[in-house]
């Protein structure tokens, strides 16, 4: 037996309702198969099926239709068999933040249940009775009270089955191309593309008007409503990928028909800024989006704070394409940050403020590192600090913003990212341009100087307390006391940019070009001019400036971005997406930049459909990537002790990319994906050469070897090399081990290493000893050298003592000398060993000193003789 309760217990549960839709409630049961035009006839009259089970669902009407839809089905069970009971009441419709449906029915009619009649019965709830009264054809029989049903005076409904009971539903479109009306290309790409479209309602049998460059087209029920879309999107889905020269991008919106006329005013009377609308997916609203079915996915649009009611604006994709598993990246950016009733900030690019009331204003620092801390936020983190954020800020207070902003958790980061989109338009970069002395604009940011004493720091602090009329003139006189100082003109045209003359904001930005010396400088003039452009709405002279300042300064990759911006604010988001790609590319923090940029919300659907394929293929390779640094961390260990600096430094290195793996974001993807072929090559690299470095070392330390082994050879006292001899041994048989292996293997290398540290220290040792053994080697040498030298002249000097002692006796003799006679013959022995003792100082001297002069000449002239009989 069917029961109501059983449906209804079925749906989601959630405790905020973020849209309530007052309307009917439909309960039907069957027995057996449901006929398939059941639903069929309750689509057609807007039915929105809530919940089905086996033999009972619920379905539920917006509008009265609800009457002569079972007023039709009535009709065709005349005609046909059909068991089924029906009941109409009052319900209401619930839509969760996250989209989901749920139904709310008073308390007394969840407990219901009802055995299938065996013909077409349909009961009607006595609080809805009277809005069924006033339609043709339908009245109503009491019933009483019934067994299963709830206790209330229900009556069933008797129809006229010659009356036709359509439904009251029916919407008009309209298709608004983009661009300039007076380009070329406009005029060709429109007319191919209207061609399309124009066959398409022919097709399709849909009446159409064309009023200058738009066309305005009628549906006339739900089916035609439900086919029209699906053949829309997917013509314009096969004209990008087979026939661009007929695609041009034009916004689509379709309003109910109820209160408008089918006639070429139509899109003034709807009530809609066209200049906000996605190019190429029908806008229209919640309650007509819903009713599409689930072969279609309803989407917010975020420039409108409006979105309690079904009557609100949303863009629709078919769910085949644009659901989250199919392409789009699920990141919801707060309302606050991007609808409004101002235009896009010059500043910070929201509308819920005007430029000189931007929060960025009173920021000093630049926040590069705001990126990197952005990168550590999971897709989830984003969603919730966007959330935090949408339940803190108060449109009518800015100062919600500030508290946010200064805040430690994530909706801090995410607002001062936000903030940091568009920072080099901002005042604070202004400021750090004044102070910048660096040529380039990535690295020269922090080549600054102190802040001088300028009288133009005084101006400023006039522009942030907004008393923009003293800071003008006080400008203005500064210009004329400073003329070739750019500074003033820099401010000046800030400040007529915040009183709304753009015209003088542009000419004081050129002069402050001309005055600029450093290209870096002039490059931010150009760059302030093109900003200011973009902010009124000149995309394509704004973009022609940016690719100007890409000439001039191509590492300011902020104009290249802006300049896709402009493309999307075009709206021509597809043909931004290749260069949007290329720059995430090259810097991945562009990706999050992208996501977050309050003035991308015209491209939102093609943006995270564009990014989710790298962002797919970056999470595919991440997975591989984290199991190659599992294998480079097992191979560090392999390769390197843990007391190795590189070894130190890889598992750093490892550990910051393996904290990134829990990290679902892009950037971090991008750190793993670039951190792990970098750390790969590093270490193939870092192994080669020290592969390289260890055979150069080995063959230094045979080197070293060779020479200890030819000094030692010459040691006279061999038995006193016993120890010597067998560390010099060992090292001898490592080093050519060392020198005849390849170093390709990490036990290998890790070995060699080791040998190589021990080898070095077994060397200073034998060097050590060497020095000693040196020293008694050339001491004997030295002793065996003067006492070679000492005999010669030792025994010369007693041959002339011998010799000439007698000699000169005998001839003072002879000759009658006195001293000769008397003296030597007296003291002949005392002179005598007087003489030898002296004569054998003296050669010691002579010795001594000839020994110092022809010692390195003699040991060489041995030692060469003796290498070379070897």
């Amino acid at each position: 037996m069917p029961h109501l309760s059983n449906l209804l217990n079925k749906l989601p549960m959630f405790q905020e309702s973020r849209m309530v839709a007052s309307g009917y409630g439909m309960w039907i049961s069957w027995n057996g198969e449901l006929n398939p035009a059941v639903v069929q006839t309750l689509q057609d009259y807007g039915g929105l099926q809530v919940e089905v089970d086996r033999d009972q669902a619920l379905w539920f009407f917006f509008s009265p239709d609800v009457f002569l839809a079972a007023a039709r089905l009535s009709v065709w069970a005349k005609f046909n068999t059909l068991q089924l009971y029906a009941q109409l009441f009052p319900a209401k419709l619930l839509f969760s933040p996250k989209r989901e449906i749920s139904c709310s029915v008073e308390p007394s009619l969840m407990a219901q249940s009802v055995i299938v009649p065996d013909t077409c019965q349909i009961f009607v709830h006595p609080k809805i009775r009277g809005e069924g009264r006033g339609l043709p054809g339908l009245t109503f029989k009491p019933e009483g009270t019934r067994s299963g049903l709830a206790s209330v005076e229900w009556a069933s409904l008797m129809v006229d089955p010659r009356l036709p009971y359509q439904s009251s539903l029916g919407w008009y479109g309209v298709i608004k191309p983009l661009g300039n009306s007076m380009e070329k290309n406009f005029l060709e790409g429109w007319r191919q593309y209207a061609l399309e479209i124009k066959k398409l309602f022919e097709r399709l049998k849909i009446k159409f008007l064309v009023q200058d460059s738009y066309l305005v087209f009628q549906l006339e029920n739900l089916q035609m409503l439900r086919q029209w879309t699906r053949e829309h999107l997917v013509l314009v889905d096969n004209l990008k990928a087979d026939n661009r020269e007929a695609y041009w991008p034009a916004v689509v919106a379709v309003t109910n028909k109820r209160g408008l006329n089918f006639n070429p005013d139509l899109p003034k009377k709807m009530a809609l800024d066209w200049n906000q609308l996605v190019p190429d997916f029908p806008h229209m609203s919640f309650r007509s989006g819903y009713l599409l079915g689930r072969s279609f996915e309803v989407h917010d649009v975020n420039f409108s704070l409006d979105a309690s009611s079904v009557d609100d604006w949303c863009k629709v994709t078919r769910a085949a394409n644009h659901s989250e598993e199919s392409g789009m990246l699920p990141v919801q950016i707060s309302k606050h940050l991007i609808a409004g009733s101002h235009d896009h900030c010059f500043y910070c690019g929201m509308r819920s403020h005007p430029s000189h009331q931007c929060p960025t204003r009173f920021l000093t620092q630049l926040t590069p590192k705001v990126w990197n801390e952005l990168a550590k936020l999971n897709f989830e983190e984003f969603n919730k600090a966007f959330e935090v954020i949408e339940s803190k800020v108060n449109v009518e207070d800015p100062s919600t913003l500030n508290d946010i902003q200064t805040s430690k958790g994530h909706e801090g980061i995410l607002l001062n990212a936000v903030y940091g989109v568009n920072q080099i338009s901002q005042l604070r970069m202004m400021q750090h341009m004044w102070v910048c002395r660096g040529k380039d604009f990535a690295k020269g940011l922090d080549e600054v100087v102190p802040r001088d004493d300028n009288p133009v720091w005084s101006a400023l602090s006039y522009v942030l307390a907004g008393d923009l009329l003293v800071a003008d003139k006080e400008l203005t006189n500064l210009s004329i006391r400073a003329p070739r100082d750019a500074r003033p003109r820099m401010l000046a045209g800030f400040v007529a940019m915040e009183r709304g003359d753009y015209h003088k904001a542009m000419m004081m930005w050129k002069e402050a070009e001309i005055l600029s010396g450093p290209m870096l400088k002039q490059a931010y003039c150009v760059f302030l001019q093109a900003r200011l452009l973009e902010f009124t709405s000149q995309f394509q002279q704004a973009s022609e400036l940016y690719s100007r300042v890409l000439r001039m300064c191509p590492t300011m990759q902020d104009a290249q971005y802006r300049k896709s911006v402009c493309q999307v604010k075009i709206g021509f988001a597809e043909q931004a997406m290749s260069s949007l790609i290329s720059l995430v590319e090259q810097t991945p923090h562009y990706f999050n930049r992208v996501l977050i940029d309050p003035e991308m919300e015209r491209g939102h659907i093609q943006v995270l459909s564009a990014l989710y394929a790298p962002w797919v293929e970056a999470e595919s390779h991440v997975e591989k990537a984290v199991e190659k640094l599992e294998g480079l961390k097992k191979e560090v260990h392999e390769w390197f002790d843990e007391g190795s600096p590189f070894f130190a430094k890889c598992m750093k290195r490892i550990e910051r990319m393996t904290a990134a793996s829990d990290i679902k974001n892009y950037v971090s993807f991008m750190v793993i994906l670039h951190g792990c072929r970098s750390l790969s090559k590093e270490l193939d690299r870092y192994i080669t050469k020290e592969a390289n470095e260890l055979k150069k070392k080995f063959q230094e330390q045979r080197e070293r070897l060779n020479y200890i082994r030819e000094e030692a050879a010459w040691f006279p006292f061999p038995r006193a090399l016993v120890e010597f001899n067998k560390n010099y041994n060992v090292c001898a048989a490592n080093i050519k081990w060392a020198l005849n292996t390849h170093f390709q293997v990490a036990d290998i290398f890790k070995k060699a290493q080791a040998v190589a540290e021990t080898e070095e220290k077994r060397l200073e040792k034998l060097e050590k000893r060497l020095k000693f053994l040196k020293v008694v080697r050339d001491s004997t040498l030295f002793m065996l050298i003067m006492s070679r030298t000492f005999f010669w002249v030792e025994v010369t000097f007693m041959c002339i003592v011998v010799v000439a002692l007698p000699l000169s006796m005998f001839y003072g003799e002879q000759t009658g000398m006195e001293w000769a006679t008397g003296l030597l013959f007296k003291e002949k022995w005392d002179i005598q060993k007087q003489l030898i003792l002296g004569f054998s100082i003296f050669a010691i001297i002579v010795a001594c000193l000839r020994t110092v002069i022809v010692f390195d000449k003699v040991r060489e002239k041995y030692f060469n003789k003796a290498r070379g009989v070897a």
